[in-house]
C-alpha cells in the first residue's frame, strides 16, 4: 500500500534519515544544494507544526518527504514573469529514500501532492532547484512545470536556483 499524508512528529527520525541520504546523493552528483546544513531536523519540526510537511508511505514505511508551504516565498519575489500571482503553494525539501530511488515513487508523490494542492484550492505550484539537479528538473518537466527564471536563496556556496511553476486551475 502506498499513500501520502501529513507528516507527524514520530516520523521525524525517518524524515531526517531520508534528507541526509538525499544530501549525500546531491553531493555525489556535484550539486552544492543542501550542503550547508539545511534542510534539517528543526525545519522538519517547523513544517509539521505548520502542517506543511507531507510524507510518502510505502508499506507502512516513510520513504519520502516534502514541504508544501502556503505562504509567499520571499526568494520568489525577484521574478516578475510568474503566470499566477495569488493562490499558489511552494514545494520545498523534496526527498525520496535512497533505498527507493528509481522506483517511480517520486512520480507518485508529486501526483498526490498536486492533487492535494488542487483540492485545497490552489491554482499554482512553484518550486526551485539547482541547475545541476537534473533528476528534479526531469520530474518537473514530466509534470509540465514551466521554467520561469532564476531565483536566489541564502547560500555561501551557490544560491542560484532555477524556478518553475505549474498552473493547475481546472
Amino acid at each position: 500500500m502506498i499513500y501520502t499524508r501529513l507528516a507527524r512528529k514520530e516520523d521525524v527520525p525517518q524524515i531526517v534519515t531520508i534528507i541526509e541520504e538525499a544530501k549525500e546523493v546531491l553531493k555525489k552528483s556535484g550539486s552544492p544544494q543542501w550542503q550547508e546544513g539545511s534542510p534539517n531536523e528543526s525545519m522538519v519540526y517547523d513544517d509539521i507544526d505548520h502542517h506543511y510537511g507531507y510524507v510518502l508511505v510505502y508499506y507502512n514505511q516513510v520513504v519520502g518527504y516534502l514541504a508544501m508551504i502556503n505562504q509567499e516565498d520571499e526568494d520568489y519575489k525577484i521574478l516578475s514573469n510568474w503566470q499566477q500571482t495569488s493562490d499558489y503553494v511552494v514545494i520545498h525539501r523534496v526527498a525520496i529514500s535512497s533505498n527507493y530511488q528509481g522506483c517511480g515513487l517520486a512520480n507518485y508523490f508529486f501526483s498526490n501532492i498536486l492533487s492535494i494542492a488542487l483540492s485545497k484550492g490552489y491554482s499554482a505550484v512553484r518550486i526551485d532547484t539547482h541547475r545541476v539537479n537534473l533528476t528534479m528538473q526531469a520530474l518537473l518537466e514530466k509534470f509540465d512545470f514551466v521554467y520561469r527564471g532564476i531565483v536566489y536563496v541564502a547560500s555561501d556556496i551557490d544560491g542560484e536556483r532555477f524556478a518553475y511553476e505549474l498552473v493547475i486551475e481546472d
